[in-house]
């Protein structure tokens, strides 16, 4: 019988290799407008969009393409995939990320990632109806020169996201594709600002790409892919995260060199949150059943003691360094409260109490 992470490993190929696809043909389309040279520009600067003709594409579907073509040949340098683990994704959900300085995305430990969701969540789309997050595209980018680039150099003072749904229909299934090749996605396009002086919320967020959109206010959409991002993106940008990379293989294998070891493959991706998500997850299940079981009993016999029960956990920006001037994230790890009145055995372990 396969195992659950063999399955979820499969899932993960499987969408990357998709999503990567549907990049790859981005760039196919340009090259037969006429216009693949574009990327190049988008990388390394070079011309405007609104100053090239659009007789075959509208300005909207080859600035997307452009955005899939470049971060896709950045992407490729270092073919880094970030397997989401369903439950860690569950639990960063229900996490706070609060504001945060833009700083710290230039810690990001990954570099130029493509986080791929094995169990793809379902959220509510920017421009109305619901679809399943797929994966997120992340990728660097200097303002002032208009130009992507890795989020590694030292240029990078925003992070350019490109989030990739797929919509569903009323009954739950995926949309038909319109042109029988592509396939039907939504793409949320999304800035985050990397500079030391930057403070926002996943609000402001929202509220910056309202305005540029042409929005008065954002929409339910917006909101909620815009919060999943942040928190996606705090946790990846801390130093303790759950990132297990790849074992190096050996012998024959190593001998065969990299270039014949498959990227796509799920021994090849970065594991985000394998070993403390499924953790998460049944501390959360025995503190559910305490408290049910706590209740049940009553308050006990004093009348202040709060009943058992497990403080949720959140994310937290933490400073550094010299001078304490390096960001860094932290994810409190959900704790136990009045844990003493739960009956033996009820307490889960492995939950850790922050120091106060």
């Amino acid at each position: 019988m396969v195992s659950r992470d063999v399955e979820l490993g499969r899932s993960v190929a499987e969408i990357a290799e998709m999503v990567v696809a549907d990049m790859h043909m981005a760039d196919q389309t340009l090259r037969g407008a006429g216009l693949g040279i574009l990327p190049d520009y988008a990388i390394n600067g070079g011309v405007v969009l609104s100053a090239v003709p659009h007789d075959v594409l509208s300005l909207v579907e080859v600035r997307q393409m452009v955005n899939l073509s470049a971060t896709r040949r950045l992407w490729s340098r270092l073919k880094n995939v970030c397997a989401m683990h369903p439950d860690m994704v569950s639990e960063l959900w229900s996490y706070k990320a609060g504001r945060v300085p833009g700083g710290l995305f230039r810690r990001l430990r990954v570099p130029n990632p493509i986080a791929v969701f094995a169990e793809p969540p379902t959220v509510a789309l920017a421009l109305g109806g619901h679809g399943r997050l797929l994966a997120v595209v992340i990728c660097g980018r200097h303002r002032a020169g208009g130009v992507f680039c890795l989020t590694s150099d030292e240029r990078m003072d925003e992070l350019a996201i490109i989030a990739i749904c797929e919509p569903l229909a009323e009954d739950g299934s995926p949309l038909p594709s319109l042109d029988g090749d592509r396939p039907t996605w939504e793409y949320a396009n999304l800035s985050i600002p990397a500079g030391d002086s930057d403070r926002f919320s996943a609000e402001d967020l929202a509220e910056w790409t309202a305005r540029r959109d042409g929005l008065d206010a954002p929409t339910d959409g917006q909101r909620e892919i815009i919060t999943r991002i942040l928190q996606l993106l705090v946790y990846l940008c801390s130093s303790k995260a759950d990132i297990t990379a790849p074992v190096a293989p050996r012998g024959k294998a190593a001998k065969r060199g990299r270039r014949e070891r498959q990227w796509k493959s799920r021994d090849t991706f970065l594991r985000v949150g394998w070993r403390l998500g499924p953790a998460l997850k049944a501390a959360r299940e025995r503190a559910q059943l305490a408290r049910r079981s706590t209740e049940r009993a009553g308050s006990g016999p004093s009348g202040w003691r709060q009943y058992p029960h497990q403080r949720g956990g959140h994310q937290k920006t933490v400073w550094k360094g010299p001078g304490r001037t390096i960001p860094d994230s932290t994810l409190v790890l959900p704790y136990w409260v009045s844990q003493d009145l739960l009956a033996d055995g009820e307490a889960p372990e492995g939950i850790v109490r922050p120091v106060r």
